[in-house]
């Protein structure tokens, strides 16, 4: 690769591709670097899986293949979350570290594989702990415009199939249904037979597989081992007559996130949304969600008053006590 130091503009993206695996793990990776002219790591994709044909997607392809391939990968949900989120972070503190930043892209830019290798390999292998982890890279180099117009073309291409398909295309094709679970509230909750479309009851999502586990990290639902609730409206019912049928409910949590489960007993009472005593919580990347603070305390009020009167009556109870004392004396 020395032949090819220094035979570049300055103003070029320059592009690490590269693959990695762990036998004794049975871990598989792909990651995508992307510096800007700049000198700064502009994009970083990675991914991590524990199917070994992760690994059989090579290097050498285009980055745009091999971006389209990481983020597809990532969009179906086929991935081990946690170690992807992991190794993200990670990626993501490099980028702030300026002096180790500024080595790795030297060593990009004058196409020192050893060198470069050495840095990324660490960083992978901080969170793998594997000696035997094997990596694979490749630089990829191209003009400013070469890479604004694939970007541009890829913008162009997706706004036209957006424009080519109806609505409810779009929604299938873009679409992600996910299992949850419906918050009960056996006392001030309303029936499931009484739901309606646009209700917003409480729900929460299930971490059955990867891909509920994705969407419970990204909007940051996770807390101390538990899964915190969050509103979801109701945008479909489908019911059958009889009264052991269940009851199949849709609910969209997000445009594009849906939640779906299913209830034999039609006579359970399903929790509201109440923006006055759920939670208003900030999730991750801009996205607005709701956690609720106290799903098992439904009459968490009417407790409160219950421990105040019991208070008091104590007191009560305590002076009568003393004054009785008192007089015998």
């Amino acid at each position: 690769m020395g032949s090819e130091k220094n035979q570049h503009s300055e103003d070029n993206i320059l592009i690490v591709k590269g693959r990695f695996k762990s036998g004794g793990s049975n871990i598989y990776g792909l990651f995508l670097l992307i510096f800007n002219n700049n000198k700064k790591l502009d994009t970083h994709h990675i991914i991590v899986s524990s199917y070994s044909d992760m690994y059989d997607y090579e290097p050498h392809a285009s980055w745009e293949k091999y971006e389209e391939h990481i983020v597809d990968r990532k969009w179906k949900g086929n991935f081990n979350n946690s170690m992807t989120a992991s190794l993200t972070d990670s990626f993501a503190r490099l980028s702030e570290d300026q002096r180790t930043m500024k080595l790795l892209f030297d060593y990009v830019y004058n196409y020192d594989y050893d060198q470069m290798d050495l840095i990324i390999y660490d960083l992978i292998n901080h969170i793998i702990h594997d000696k035997n982890l094997v990596m694979e890279t490749i630089i990829q180099e191209v003009t400013s415009q070469e890479f604004r117009k694939v970007k541009d073309e890829r913008s162009k291409t997706k706004k036209e199939d957006d424009d080519d398909e109806n609505e409810e295309e779009d929604k299938d094709r873009q679409s992600v249904i996910l299992r949850v679970k419906p918050i009960l509230s056996p006392v001030k909750g309303k029936p499931i037979y009484e739901l309606r479309i646009g209700d917003k009851i409480m729900i929460k999502l299930i971490p059955a597989t990867s891909r509920e586990n994705y969407y419970i990290d990204l909007y940051n639902l996770r807390e101390a081992g538990v899964i915190r609730p969050n509103p979801a409206s109701v945008i479909d019912i489908k019911s059958t007559a009889g009264k052991n049928n269940p009851v199949e409910i849709l609910t969209e949590i997000m445009p594009g996130v849906y939640g779906m489960f299913t209830e034999d007993d039609k006579q359970i009472k399903l929790k509201i949304f109440d923006p006055k005593t759920d939670m208003v919580q900030e999730g991750m990347r801009g996205s607005r969600f709701y956690g609720y603070d106290s799903s098992d305390s439904e009459d968490a009020p009417t407790s409160a008053r219950s421990i105040i009167i019991m208070v008091i009556l104590f007191v009560i109870i305590l002076a009568l006590f003393i004054l009785l004392i008192s007089i015998s004396w």
